[in-house]
């Protein structure tokens, strides 16, 4: 097991989409109709709730499964 700290997640601004939150879209592309996987956490400026955000791999940094 690695002894590596989770890494920190990433700030956002406040004008993302609740639907890219929520993962019910593509975090990069909005796309909805596509097979999403993780692809990290964010958090939104201003605020310390931490989302699960995911992909539909339109981008290459793509968390495994």
């Amino acid at each position: 097991m690695p002894n590596a700290l989770p890494l920190a997640p990433t700030v956002v601004d406040s004008s993302v989409s609740i639907a890219r939150l929520h993962g019910e879209a593509c975090f990069d592309c909005g796309a909805v109709g596509k097979s999403l996987r993780a692809a990290g956490n964010v958090v939104v400026r201003g605020s310390t709730r931490v989302w699960r955000i995911f992909t539909c791999g339109c981008r290459r940094k793509v968390a495994a499964p």
